[in-house]
């Protein structure tokens, strides 16, 4: 059964990771958000509307949150800040913005009561020293389950100039990550928090990359997840709908919808013709009952010369 409410993705890595340009990009560098993610706090749950904000007590309370105190909100009580927002990457999932792992002023108890809630995770690793131990030693304690819908992002990767040590990076991380994630993918976020509306530079960055495989996740997400208890007969989760005013502008709501409209597309199976007369299989791929056999018909043209007319099997 397909899930029934947006999934969660957490955004995780050590401090100083790029965790919170990434957030800036995904969610398009809003001031608001500049505030929040320049702000030590515990996690930050964001989710798409304009409800009022608010925190979550070690208590199980919610509190009233005024976003222009941020400043005051408690590591020791609180379990995670929520905040609304209209945002395209906010259309289609939640997201969780946690602490550094690795952050000196905190407890990893902060982050780490809020690690369940996530669906899948946005991992970030700066290039220069990619993949830790520390980081590895974390992300073991993670369910296994949750790698095939989760990203490992190496950041900053700009900072690696030859192009024979980007290869060496890149090889070296996915030797060592060993298929525990759904895609490794090299980034740099600054790149793309600068390519404005440049559609080339933000290709470049990678961010297009992160784009698309972002939206493989979240959709596996919603086809292989489970409904939340009680709404087992609800109906799969849909996007929020485009706000021209506020929403549908970016590179990331384009390349949704794009790829949305692909995904929703129709598949169309066409069945094999049977062998005409004066035509025989040219055996190249093995035949298959969806694209059918490749044909070629030899025939003499008006010079005598042999013609070979290829065409597709229908």
């Amino acid at each position: 059964m397909p899930l029934t409410r947006k999934p969660r993705i957490a955004i995780m890595g050590e401090f100083s990771s790029g965790k919170s340009t990434l957030c800036n990009v995904l969610m398009g560098a809003r001031p608001l958000l500049e505030k929040v993610t320049a702000t030590q706090l515990p996690p930050v749950w964001l989710s798409y509307g304009e409800a009022d904000a608010y925190t979550m007590g070690l208590d199980g309370q919610a509190y009233d949150l005024d976003v222009a105190d941020l400043e005051s909100v408690s590591l020791e009580t609180t379990e995670h800040v929520r905040i609304y927002m209209k945002s395209d990457i906010l259309r289609y999932c939640d997201l969780i913005d946690m602490p550094g792992i690795s952050d000196p002023s905190m407890s990893p108890e902060v982050w780490e009561r809020m690690a369940h809630l996530a669906d899948g995770v946005l991992w970030c690793t700066h290039a220069t020293q990619a993949w830790r131990q520390s980081e590895s030693g974390v992300w073991s304690t993670f369910p296994e389950e949750m790698r095939p819908y989760s990203l490992l992002l190496v950041t900053r990767f700009d900072k690696i100039v030859n192009q024979s040590d980007r290869t060496k990076v890149m090889k070296r991380v996915i030797a060592e990550t060993n298929d525990q994630f759904a895609d490794i993918l090299p980034i740099s976020l600054l790149k793309a928090m600068k390519a404005g509306d440049d559609e080339e530079k933000w290709i470049e960055s990678g961010a297009q990359d992160l784009t698309s495989a972002l939206f493989e996740v979240i959709h596996r997400l919603i086809d292989e997840g489970f409904p939340e208890r009680g709404a087992e007969d609800a109906p799969a989760i849909t996007p929020e709908p485009v706000e021209n005013s506020d929403t549908g502008q970016s590179f990331i709501g384009r390349t949704f919808e794009r790829l949305a409209a692909i995904r929703n597309m129709p598949v169309v199976k066409v069945m094999p013709r049977r062998v005409a007369a004066g035509e025989r299989l040219l055996r190249t791929d093995r035949p298959t009952a969806e694209a059918g056999p490749s044909m070629v018909s030899f025939s003499d043209d008006s010079d005598g010369l042999l013609a070979m007319n290829r065409s597709q099997g229908q």
